[in-house]
This record gives structure tokens, C-alpha cells and sequence, in this order.
């Protein structure tokens, strides 16, 4: 790790220890409003749960829970840079397999193009004024075209 990367981590755990302190400060004090208004249901377990969970997750994800790590090894910095690495190598190979298989279908695609072509072609042709009023628009003519297809015997 460099120095830049050391002080930012600093900062980050610096961050989650006033944010645990805060959480104990308010806490504490949630009990005391619970104790003075007479106790009863313990309602203050709910803000301690769910900021709990909050502050767990942040904890684990600055690797101050290590324990943790070795259980769920994807949110280690050692693993993301596998697995960079990895998806890296597969998506170059990925891309050759890619690129392999879309020449091999253009050119299979323009072998069939080559050994099937039409007997005939229409061509259409614009005219200015239709011929006859029943006619409306242009006239097809049929040009022959030589088929490159043996006939069958």
C-alpha cells in the first residue's frame, strides 16, 4: 500500500471510531429517557439493533472485524484484485472467442449468399403519369437472372 492509500484508511477507521462513539453517546442517553419516563417495553432495543447493524457492516467492511475475512472472503481487497485479474483474462478471451465465431458466421453466411441466387429480379420503375387510370404508381418488369444452382435430374 502506499502512504496515500495508509493515511486514507486512517482517516476511514478514524471516521468509524467517532461514528461508534456517537452511537454509544446516544444510546446511553435513550436509555436514560427510557428509564426516567418508567421503564416498560424496552423500546430503545430497536435504535440499538438497527444503527448496531449499520455501524457492524461498516466495521466489517474496514476489516476491523478479521474474523469475519476468513468466512466471507469477497469484501477482502485481496480478492477484488483476483478477481479484476480474472475477469480481466476472461473478457480478453471472451472477446477472441467472440470474434472467431462472427467471422466464421459471415462467412458462412456468404458462402450460402453465393450458392443460392434468385431466378428472377424485380426491378420497379417510377413513372411520372400512370398509363391508364387504373394503373396508379409504378410498373414492375421481371428481369431473368441466370440461377448458379444446378438443375436437378
Amino acid at each position: 500500500m502506499t502512504e496515500h492509500q495508509v493515511r486514507e484508511h486512517v482517516r476511514k477507521v478514524r471516521r468509524f471510531y467517532t461514528d461508534a462513539l456517537v452511537y454509544a453517546v446516544v444510546n446511553i442517553g435513550l436509555i436514560l429517557i427510557w428509564a426516567v419516563s418508567g421503564g416498560g417495553y424496552f423500546w430503545p432495543i430497536w435504535v440499538i439493533i438497527g444503527w448496531g447493524i449499520g455501524l457492524g457492516v461498516h466495521a466489517f467492511s474496514l476489516g476491523l472485524i478479521p474474523q469475519m475475512n476468513a468466512m466471507v472472503p469477497f469484501m477482502t481487497a485481496e480478492w477484488e484484485d483476483q478477481e479484476v485479474r480474472r475477469l480481466m483474462e476472461a473478457g480478453y478471451k471472451g472477446k477472441e472467442r467472440a470474434e472467431q465465431k462472427a467471422q466464421k458466421t459471415s462467412a458462412m453466411q456468404a458462402a450460402q449468399t453465393m450458392t443460392t441466387t434468385p431466378k428472377a429480379v424485380i426491378i420497379s420503375t417510377p413513372e411520372s403519369k400512370p398509363k391508364n387510370k387504373k394503373t396508379k404508381g409504378p410498373t414492375i418488369k421481371k428481369a431473368q437472372v441466370a440461377s448458379s444452382k444446378k438443375p436437378k435430374a
